[in-house]
């Protein structure tokens, strides 16, 4: 491990805390809308968080539908801000199929590295050789649940679809920081590529890939783990402070 950290193992493995193996804690929770002008026009919503994140790495934002009008809801995530001052995010959707506006409640759950001092006079607290926190007993842990691992891939004449295949409960709340604005990964011939959350009113975990028109090739999946974490984070354990 690191020079400075905590490393923990008995008989079924170890954990190591340290500057390299740092640990995601919860920042804060609440809901937002995306709603729309137009039916034929995007739509978009957007958070500012209640406290600036001051990590140098971006946070990680976890999103879970409550309600819509639509069987469809797909969007891509800009995260607003820069190292050391994350403010907030903004999402923009797009629908399928349906003449009504866009009108969508999704809760949303913010998480960060650990780097904050303890707000408890007891317990456990721990520095990197620079004096900055990476870890303390009173950080609110992020338990993942589960990892899209593989994906079945549908090539289409201007779409093309991604589909992780996993089962998203209701209570589930999918990383859409996962991809932030999404067409890095589509080695540039992508006009859009977002997340889908909602497809034909099943909750699912898809990436939908608008290509660039006039330029061929071919994208495939070679192998890639594109591992996009979904969590659950109750109330009773992740609430804001």
């Amino acid at each position: 491990m690191a020079d400075f950290g905590l490393s923990v193992s008995n008989d079924y493995g170890s954990i190591i805390i340290s500057s390299d193996y740092k640990v995601m804690v919860f920042s804060e929770r609440g809901t937002f809308k995306i709603t729309s002008r137009y039916t034929d026009a995007e739509g978009s919503g957007s958070v500012t968080f209640a406290k600036p994140i001051t990590t140098q790495e971006p946070p990680q934002i976890f999103v879970r539908l409550v309600s819509g009008v639509h069987n469809d809801l797909g969007f891509f995530t800009v995260i607003l801000g820069a190292p050391g001052n994350w403010t907030g995010f903004v999402v923009v959707s797009a629908v399928r199929g349906d003449p009504n506006l866009q009108n969508y409640t999704l809760e949303y759950v913010s998480c960060m590295y650990s780097n904050l001092r303890s707000v408890s006079n007891y317990g456990l607290e721990l520095f990197d050789y620079q004096g900055n926190v990476i870890y303390t007993s009173s950080d609110n842990v992020v338990r993942f649940n589960k990892f899209s691992k593989s994906w079945t891939y549908v090539q289409g004449n201007m779409v093309d679809v991604y589909d992780s295949g996993l089962t998203i409960d209701v209570d589930d709340f999918v990383s859409i920081s996962s991809i932030d604005r999404g067409v890095g990964w589509f080695t540039g011939h992508s006009q859009y590529a977002g997340l889908t959350l909602l497809d034909n009113g099943v909750r699912v975990l898809k990436i939908h890939n608008q290509i660039r028109a006039g330029d061929w090739y071919y994208q495939g999946t070679n192998n890639t783990c594109l591992a996009i974490p979904v969590c659950k984070f109750p109330s009773s354990r992740y609430f804001n402070a």
